[in-house]
């Protein structure tokens, strides 16, 4: 198997007004292959296509984090609940204690 390399380098000093990094990768030349394919049908150029499928799956990653997926039914369930009161003897047996501070 004969792979590619690709990484990553900073280009310090760049003429263009937006500072641009160097990716490089070790990978083989059937998934070369894929990427030159994919981006001929969609008449990008590979380094447009590879820059625009990392960006997509990092914002999707990073989306997952930021985001609390749940079934509309255990959403409904959620909020219903939180105009319900929970019922807590103990709750309410400290809130009834003197206070320390005024």
């Amino acid at each position: 198997m004969t792979s590619r390399t690709i990484a990553v380098h900073d280009l310090e000093g760049a003429a263009m007004a937006e500072q641009k990094a160097r990716l490089e990768a070790r990978i083989d030349r059937d998934l070369d292959r894929l990427i030159v394919e994919a981006a001929d049908a969609l008449h990008v150029s590979k380094t447009a296509f590879v820059t625009e499928a990392l960006r997509e799956a990092a914002m999707k990653v990073i989306a997952r984090g930021e985001t609390t997926l749940m079934a509309p039914e255990v959403f409904d369930a959620m909020m219903a609940s939180i105009d319900e009161p929970d019922l807590s003897p103990e709750l309410a047996d400290l809130a009834s204690l003197p206070r320390l501070i005024s």
